[in-house]
């Protein structure tokens, strides 16, 4: 057993990609993840991955019956703002962790390690201020937090007998558990280690946290290749003549639709705005940086100077669809 587990709820079916997720949780061997949810799909589910077959029905019993009161739980999306409260509503599964985290699925982890240092679990109780991903300590006191009062207010009860969204899992609006902890004095890890890709535009920017200014701020556009390689996440950029690689915790691919060309099993490939591909080299250097596509092509420009290998895959796909079956060949 490992010192934390990460919990996900999910109901409905799971992204195209869920299986490169997967295998970014499995390539994480210090951390457990556990996953609730009505999707039957054959995934290989990593071995520090398990997963809980339940329905959404099942989800809220869970809520309405840790509650003396009526929570409103009409939809799955409404469980964002019920994220602070997994350590309280699956303290049954969490026996033995030091740390519960939550996080999305609409990921790609990098080396956890790399970023979460022994020295920030020991100093914390409550780790960065998003909600696509966020440890916290796992005491009874600590899971029960987020029924404290903010600004005077039983905030919880308010995010739990309303059905609209409140942000209550990261620091969006002001009705957030960050200002929870902050208000009461406890300590929470507030620098934002994520990689939030921009749901807008066609390139990756990285859209992250400022503490100081309290609100998101993006980057501005960058040439820069992104690649998951055997567990780790970088992207190589040249900025002032120099090439550099970074490395990163994760990305968030939030409201993108992603295709993916490459093989589900594979131990390295690129990431690109819209779609997840075979790398074509085996390393990325200063020599074939600009060699590399690195955002998304108009349609019109990409037919005219060519497709990749994934890109002609997916459209022979769409095509032959389109061919009445007696026309294929073989079907004659």
């Amino acid at each position: 057993m490992n010192r934390c587990a990460i919990i996900l709820p999910y109901y409905g079916r799971f992204p195209n990609y869920f299986q490169l997720f997967l295998n970014s949780c499995g390539t994480n061997e210090d951390y457990d993840w556990l996953i609730f949810t009505d999707d039957h799909a054959p995934y290989a589910y990593p071995g520090n991955v398990t997963v809980h077959y339940e329905t959404f029905a099942d989800m809220q019993n869970r809520v309405r019956d840790a509650f003396d009161f009526a929570p409103e739980l009409h939809n799955p999306y409404k469980l964002c703002d019920l994220k602070p409260m997994y350590g309280y509503l699956f303290g049954e599964y969490l026996h033995g962790y030091e740390f519960w985290g939550h996080c999305d699925c609409d990921l790609i982890f990098g080396d956890l390690s790399r970023f979460i240092t022994d020295d920030m679990l020991a100093r914390y109780d409550k780790l960065f201020p998003v909600g696509h991903l966020a440890l916290y300590r796992n005491t009874e006191e600590n899971n029960r937090r987020f029924m404290l009062p903010l600004d005077g207010r039983d905030l919880y009860r308010e995010v739990l007998e309303s059905p609209r969204g409140f942000t209550f899992d990261e620091s969006y609006l002001p009705t957030n558990i960050n200002r929870i902890y902050r208000q009461h004095g406890f300590p929470v890890y507030m620098r934002d280690r994520s990689g939030n890709v921009s749901s807008r535009g066609a390139s990756i920017r990285l859209t992250r946290y400022d503490e100081e200014l309290d609100t998101f701020l993006t980057e501005e556009p960058m040439r820069a290749v992104y690649e998951w390689d055997r567990g780790t996440l970088r992207r190589s950029f040249v900025r002032l003549g120099a090439f550099e690689q970074q490395e990163l915790m994760y990305l968030h691919f939030q409201r993108r639709r992603m295709r993916v060309t490459c093989d589900m099993a594979a131990t390295r490939f690129q990431i690109l705005p819209e779609s997840f591909e075979p790398m074509s080299v085996e390393q990325v250097t200063k020599a074939n940086f600009r060699s590399l596509r690195w955002r998304r092509m108009p349609d019109g420009l990409r037919h005219r100077i060519g497709l990749t290998v994934g890109d002609l895959r997916f459209w022979w796909g769409r095509l032959r669809a389109m061919i009445p079956s007696r026309l294929r060949k073989g079907d004659r």
